[in-house]
């Protein structure tokens, strides 16, 4: 009996730790002086209630100490894991062959952002179990506001077949931006294709264009050849805009950007490029257009 103590013993202190094996003798110490509350003198039931006061304390404090470490031990988890597939991408740089990209922007009056991704590759490589992708806002968020937003990503839907999701990590560089992988179920082989969608809810995203009314570039960097590009910014409603391309001039053939009004009635800045020859960073400036008092 001693012996399968000993054991159960030493796998609970293993699991739990210093601080839940803490937790448990607080835990013991307010037990104790609950039952001294009801049986115990008047004398004794004060000092008891100081002591369950007091262990409770206690435990509200090793709780958040052992969740704060909990969340340090997945941010790390998370960091190392994209380290390693960065690792691994640096010494497979032809791991996909990006075929088509559409990224969608949906603009609350706050700033808040709906980004819809989808992309259409080749894999190069022998065998690719991750799809990576970096996005940022421009501007260095809190970290309370880069907690908030929410990755998920599925294969796309044709013909009814299709649409489950993937898992997804993610993290934060030191330039600022979001470093999102996505993994595949199973690896996808070389000259295989592959279909994503990827949604991101972004709080605050847009601030600088809605709130701060400042000018903001949306673009997204690319390696040619690629077969199609389109980029759409949906302003909020009753807001219009001026706006620059990025990357490439009006006259180029390969691309066109228009504006127009949406089935919501909002406007659209649209870009569509066909067969891009352009490396490098590609987009538009958008600058709101001052609203008229009444």
């Amino acid at each position: 009996m001693l012996r399968g103590f000993i054991v159960w013993f030493d796998s609970y202190v293993s699991r739990a730790g210093v601080v839940g094996l803490i937790e448990g003798g607080l835990g013991v110490i307010a037990f104790g002086g609950a039952l001294s509350v009801v049986f115990g003198d008047s004398a004794p039931k004060a000092a008891a209630v100081v002591a369950i006061l007091l262990a409770l304390m206690g435990v509200l404090l090793l709780l958040a100490a052992s969740r704060a470490e909990w969340r340090r031990r997945g941010e790390l988890s998370e960091r190392l894991l994209i380290e390693h597939c960065r690792a691994f991408l640096q010494d497979n740089q032809s791991s996909w062959r990006l075929m088509r990209w559409i990224e969608h922007h949906r603009i609350d009056d706050n700033g808040d952002t709906v980004v819809l991704v989808t992309v259409h590759a080749v894999v190069t490589c022998d065998r690719l179990r991750f799809y990576r992708l970096r996005m940022g806002s421009g501007q260095n968020q809190p970290m309370k506001i880069r907690g908030q937003v929410h990755v998920q990503a599925r294969s796309v839907a044709v013909g009814g077949v299709g649409g489950t999701g993937h898992e997804v990590t993610k993290h934060w560089a030191d330039d600022a931006r979001m470093e999102v992988l996505v993994h595949f179920p199973v690896p996808v082989y070389c000259g295989s294709e592959f279909s994503l969608l990827i949604e991101m809810r972004w709080p605050a995203r847009s601030k600088r264009l809605v709130r701060d009314r400042l000018p903001d570039d949306f673009c997204v960097r690319i390696r040619s050849p690629l077969n199609l590009l389109e980029y759409t910014v949906a302003l909020p409603a009753g807001e219009e805009a001026f706006y620059d391309p990025i990357g490439f001039g009006m006259d180029d053939s390969h691309f066109v950007l228009v504006s127009r009004s949406n089935s919501s009635g909002c406007q659209e800045i649209s870009l569509v490029g066909r067969d891009v020859p352009i490396d490098g960073r590609l987009g538009m400036r958008v600058d709101l257009k001052r609203k008229e008092l009444s």
